[in-house]
């Protein structure tokens, strides 16, 4: 079964440039996007089948902002296992801290030049899914 991505993002410009990013490191993991973190959590709980092997969340998100997903991700035993990289505008350092605190695996500014983005998002992709060992 293919591992897969799920992307928790709620602008299309963002969603757009990671697939960007994805599809130029030939990136063959499915991708499913949703727009905030209740929409996450219900997929999640949805389809516990499909092997997801990373999350990419946006902190600013209306109805369940980044945060929050991360507070009822440790709550559950079955999703504290999956990479959660914060992909996220906010460079403030009590946000970094907070996320750490609730369990994010990293977190990663978004860069406004869509170069450094898609750049950023290669990064990710090389340490995530072909360097990082997960359970």
């Amino acid at each position: 079964m293919m591992e897969q991505i799920l992307i928790i993002e709620d602008n299309d410009d963002d969603i757009l440039m990671i697939k960007r990013g994805f599809k130029k490191g030939r990136i063959g993991n499915a991708v499913h996007c949703v727009s905030n973190g209740k929409e996450g959590l219900e997929y999640l709980s949805n389809n516990p089948d499909k092997g997801i092997h990373l999350i990419l969340l946006d902190l600013n998100m209306e109805v369940m902002n980044g945060f929050e997903f991360l507070m009822e991700r440790l709550k559950n035993d079955n999703l504290k296992s999956i990479p959660v990289v914060v992909l996220t505008s906010s460079n403030r350092h009590e946000d970094i801290e907070k996320a750490y605190i609730l369990g994010a695996n990293s977190y990663v500014e978004k860069p406004l030049d869509p170069d450094k983005f898609i750049k950023a998002i290669l990064s990710i992709e090389d340490f995530w899914i072909y360097l990082a060992k997960t359970p």
